[in-house]
C-alpha cells in the first residue's frame, strides 16, 4: 500500500521526520532511502512510502488507520506532544427539507451478507475537475483523478478505509435500494465494459427493476454517474468478507473496494464515512444534502470482551512488564478496560480490530507496541525441540505418517480383511513360503479366505475407481495380513502405497519411470521424517511386480517397490500401477530405536552437477551409489537419480542413468575447479570399475 507522509500528518501532530517514522514502520537496518520516494507536482512536494500490510490488519488499510497506530507507538515510546485528530464531521447538516422528490428506502433481504447499509442523497451537484489539492493527494499514491465526485469517494476510502459507492439518483427506479441475491442468468454490464452472467450466489444492490452494483465493488454501466448527473445517491455498507471474496474470484473482479470489503471494514464507521463524503462533495461540487441518512443495521457489531491475565502476558513475552505499562498500551490502542483485579483485566476490543479476538492476540499487540527488540534473550536459556519430534507410541507415529501421505495427495483406504482366493494369491504365498488361511463357513463366496497381502484389496479399489472415471489415483492403507507358517497362525501389519495413472504414448520413453521414482521419493521422505538414514536398496524378484527393488535396513527387507505386472489387471487397459509395501512393524521398531541427532547446516552454498552414463543392465544404482560413497567421502553431501531409461536406441543389455551429485563443504565455498576435479575422478572410476560410458547431457 502506498501512503503519503504529509497526508498522515493531517491526523497526527508530530515533528518527527519521514526517516524516523519510516524506521518505526519498517524493519531494523533497512535504509530509508531504499523505500522513500519523492512526489512533486505544481511545486508541491510530498514523501511517499510503499508499505506491506498483512491481510488481517484491515484497520490499517487507510491513512487514518496508520496514523492511529503510529500515535499509539510514538506516545508509548515517549515522543512528546503527539496528538491524534480524526476528520471533523460536526458541521454535517441537511440543506433541503420537505421535498418528497428525494425520499428513498433501503431494504436488506440478505441480512447476514450485508449487516449494515447507510445512504444519503445529494442534489444540484456540478461534476467538474477536482481542485489541485485533491488531485495531488490521489496522484501521490498512484490514483488517477477522474472527476470531483469520484475523486472525493476515492479520497475518503484511502483516508478512512471505507468504500463509498455512487449512483445517479435519477436512474434509481422506485427510489428504493434493495440488497439481495441475484437471479440465475441475470446479465450485468459493468463500468469496465465487461458483461457478466450472475447467479443466485451473487449479492447485488438493486432498485425495483434492475441491478445497480455487485456488492458495492463494481457498478453497472447504466447506474454510474456522468457529466449530466445532477443528483446522486451515496451508499456506505458493510458486506460479509467471505461473500465479497467469493464473488470477486468468481467474476474476476479486482477493485480497491473489493480489496477492503473482503478483509473486513469497520461496520461502525459507515455513517461517519458517509457524512465525511457528503461534506467534501458540498465543498467541492457545490452539492446540497437533501435527505436524512437512512441507516439499516441488522446485526450490530459490539466490542469483543476478552479476559487478559498478567501472568500469561509475562510468561508469553518472557519479560516482566509492569501493570501500568500494559494498561497504557491497551488504552492507546483504544481498548477499553472494563474491570480490573489483582491478576487480570477484562477489556473491550473495538470491532474494527478484527485480528484481536483472543487473549494471545492481545498479548501480541502489547509486545508489538512495547517493542520486540526490547526483549533480550540469553543463549544459555534457548531451548530447541529438534524436528521431527516423534512420539514413540505406535498411534502417534501412524498419525504423523498418515498426515504426511495425505499432504502428498494420497487418500487412505480401508479394505476387508477377507478376500477371494485366486491364482495370484497362491503364487504370492508360494513365493514367501506360507499358507493361506481359509474360512470354513464363508457368508459370501467372494470372501472365502483371510487376506495374505494388501495388494489385492488395493487393486480392487483402483479397479472400482477406474470404472467410475477416476483414472489417476493415489492410495495408501495400513492393515494386517494373515497366514500360516510352520503350523502357526500369524498376522503382520503393512503399509501399502500405490500410484496409478493412464499410460501415455510417450515420445520420450525416459519419462515412463517418473511414477516409480515419485513413489520411491515419497518413501524416502517418510524415512527422512522418521530419522532413518542408513538404508540400502537391491534388485528384488517379486512374483507380481516387475522391475522391483527392495529397500533394506540393516540387511533386512523394509520395503518392496515396483510396477504391478499387467496380466494382474487386464481389464484396466493402458494403465500403469506402481506399488510399495512397507513392513510397518519393522518401521515402527526402527523409529522407536532411532535417536534424533542435530547436525548444523553449512554456512556455505551447495553446488550440483549431473552425470549421465550408459551401463550394463545388471548393475543397480545402489551399487553405483555405494562405490562412489566409498571412493569420494567428505564433500559429496547427496547422490540422487535424476533420470533412468532403457529401450529404444540403446542396446538391449544396456541402460542409462542420469545421476545428480550435491557438493557442500562446512569450511569454505567450493569452486568450480575443486568440483570439476572430483567429477573427473568419479567418471574415471566408473569407467574403469564398471565399464560405464559417459554420455553428453542435453543442453
Amino acid at each position: 500500500m502506498r501512503i503519503s507522509y504529509n497526508w498522515i500528518k493531517k491526523y497526527i501532530s508530530t515533528d518527527l521526520s519521514i526517516e524516523k517514522i519510516s524506521n518505526i514502520l519498517t524493519e531494523i537496518g533497512l535504509p530509508v532511502k531504499n523505500i522513500k520516494k519523492t512526489f512533486i507536482e505544481n511545486h508541491i512536494e510530498d514523501n511517499i512510502l510503499d508499505i506491506e500490510i498483512t491481510p488481517n490488519r484491515a484497520d490499517a488499510m487507510s491513512h487514518y488507520g496508520i496514523a492511529r497506530d503510529l500515535y499509539a507507538v510514538l506516545t508509548f515510546r515517549g515522543y512528546k506532544e503527539v496528538r491524534l485528530s480524526k476528520p471533523i464531521v460536526s458541521n454535517y447538516k441537511r440543506d433541503i427539507y420537505n421535498n418528497n422528490k428525494y425520499c428513498f428506502q433501503i431494504f436488506l433481504e440478505e441480512k447476514k451478507k450485508c449487516i449494515r447499509y447507510s445512504g444519503v442523497v445529494l442534489s444540484e451537484i456540478k461534476i467538474d475537475t477536482s481542485p489541485i489539492w485533491l488531485r495531488f493527494r490521489l496522484k501521490s499514491i498512484g490514483i488517477q483523478p477522474i472527476n470531483n465526485i469520484i475523486d472525493v469517494t476515492n479520497f475518503v476510502m484511502y483516508e478512512l478505509g471505507q468504500p463509498i459507492h455512487i449512483f445517479d439518483m435519477d436512474q434509481i427506479e422506485g427510489k428504493k435500494i434493495i440488497i439481495k441475491n441475484a437471479k440465475n442468468h441475470t446479465i450485468f454490464k459493468s463500468i469496465d465494459n465487461v458483461t457478466r452472467k450472475l447467479n443466485e450466489k451473487d449479492l447485488i444492490i438493486y432498485d425495483t427493476i434492475k441491478p445497480l452494483s455487485i456488492a458495492g465493488i463494481i457498478n453497472s454501466k447504466n447506474s454510474n454517474i456522468n457529466r449530466t448527473t445532477k443528483n446522486i445517491f451515496l451508499g456506505s455498507a458493510y458486506f460479509d468478507p467471505i461473500t465479497v471474496r467469493s464473488i470477486g474470484k468468481r467474476h474476476l473482479i479486482k477493485t480497491d473496494a473489493k480489496f477492503r470489503f473482503e478483509r473486513g471494514v469497520d461496520p461502525n464507521q459507515t455513517v461517519y464515512a458517509l457524512q465525511r463524503t457528503a461534506i467534501l462533495i458540498k465543498e467541492i461540487a457545490k452539492g446540497k444534502i437533501c435527505s436524512d441518512i437512512i441507516d439499516i443495521y441488522s446485526h450490530p457489531r459490539f466490542p469483543f470482551k476478552i479476559k487478559l491475565r498478567y501472568k500469561k502476558i509475562r510468561e508469553t513475552i518472557g519479560k516482566y512488564i509492569s501493570n501500568n505499562k500494559i494498561k497504557k498500551i491497551l488504552l492507546l490502542l483504544e481498548i477499553v478496560i472494563l474491570s480490573e483485579s489483582e491478576k487480570s483485566l477484562l477489556v473491550l476490543v473495538p470491532p474494527y480490530r478484527i485480528d484481536v479476538q483472543r487473549e494471545i492476540d492481545l498479548i501480541e499487540e502489547i509486545l508489538r507496541i512495547y517493542g520486540i527488540n526490547k526483549i533480550k534473550t540469553s543463549n544459555t536459556n534457548i531451548k530447541i525441540s529438534p524436528y521431527p519430534n516423534f512420539s514413540k507410541t505406535k498411534e502417534e507415529i501412524q498419525k504423523i505418517i498418515s498426515k504426511q501421505l495425505v499432504g502428498y495427495g494420497f487418500q487412505e483406504i480401508v479394505n476387508y480383511s477377507m478376500n477371494n482366493k485366486n491364482e495370484y494369491s497362491y503364487l504370492l504365498n508360494s513365493f514367501f513360503n506360507r499358507k493361506e488361511i481359509n474360512i470354513m463357513n464363508p457368508t459370501n463366496k467372494f470372501y472365502n479366505s483371510m487376506r495374505s497381502s494388501l495388494l489385492f484389496g488395493m487393486i480392487n479399489c483402483i479397479k472400482s475407481n477406474h470404472n467410475r472415471g477416476n483414472r489417476k489415483t493415489k492410495f495408501f492403507e495400513i492393515g494386517k495380513i494373515y497366514f500360516q507358517k510352520n503350523n502357526k497362525f500369524l498376522e503382520k501389519t503393512f503399509l501399502s502405497i500405490s500410484i496409478s495413472e493412464i499410460e501415455k504414448k510417450i515420445i520420450d520413453p525416459r519419462n515412463s519411470s517418473s511414477s516409480f521414482f515419485s513413489l520411491k521419493g515419497i518413501i524416502e521422505q517418510i524415512f527422512q521424517l522418521s530419522g532413518i538414514n542408513n538404508y540400502s536398496q537391491v534388485l528384488f524378484t517379486h512374483p507380481l511386480l516387475e522391475k522391483s527393488i527392495s529397500i533394506q535396513y540393516k540387511n533386512k527387507n523394509l520395503v518392496v517397490l515396483g510396477k504391478i505386472k499387467e496380466e494382474f489387471f487386464l481389464q484396466l487397459q493402458k494403465k500403469e500401477i506402481f506399488y510399495a509395501e512397507i513392513d510397518w512393524e519393522y518401521l515402527i521398531s526402527i523409529i522407536q530405536e532411532e535417536k534424533v541427532t542435530y547436525v548444523p547446516y553449512s554456512k556455505y552454498p551447495t553446488s550440483k552437477r549431473d552425470l549421465s552414463l550408459l551401463i550394463d543392465k545388471t548393475i543397480s544404482f545402489e551399487k553405483i551409489y555405494q562405490l562412489i560413497k566409498e571412493k569420494e567421502k567428505g564433500l559429496i553431501k547427496k547422490i540422487k537419480i535424476y533420470d533412468f531409461y532403457e529401450g529404444k536406441n540403446f542396446p538391449k543389455s544396456k541402460k542409462s542413468y542420469t545421476i545428480s551429485f550435491f557438493f557442500e563443504s562446512k569450511n569454505e565455498t567450493l569452486t568450480d575447479v575443486i568440483i570439476n576435479e572430483i567429477m573427473k575422478k568419479i567418471e574415471k572410476f566408473l569407467k574403469n570399475k564398471l565399464g560405464a560410458k559417459i554420455r553428453e547431457l542435453d543442453q
